[in-house]
């Protein structure tokens, strides 16, 4: 199970995360999405907060996963209506 995705560095630890459990290196997923091995590096690490959002879905439609988007019209701060949407 991945856990909520709030900002760079959990992004990069879901992407990790389901890598591994894929067993491939950063060099396969790299090439599975079309990216450089550095930009998955830098994914990863969190190192990328300003990611072009087309590269990080290739990475993301690589691992065989999806983003979903959450309506954000709810009264209150995102974390607060994440956490009600999530448990």
């Amino acid at each position: 199970m991945f856990g909520r995705v709030r900002d760079p560095q959990s992004l990069g630890a879901a992407v990790r995360q389901a890598r591994d459990v894929r067993g491939w290196t950063q060099e396969e997923l790299a090439k599975a999405a079309g990216v450089s091995r550095a930009f998955v590096v830098g994914l990863e690490r969190g190192a990328r907060p300003r990611a072009e959002l087309f590269r990080v879905l290739a990475v993301v439609r690589a691992l065989g996963k999806a983003l979903t988007f959450i309506d954000d019209e709810r009264p209150g701060s995102f974390d607060q209506t994440l956490d009600e949407i999530l448990g």
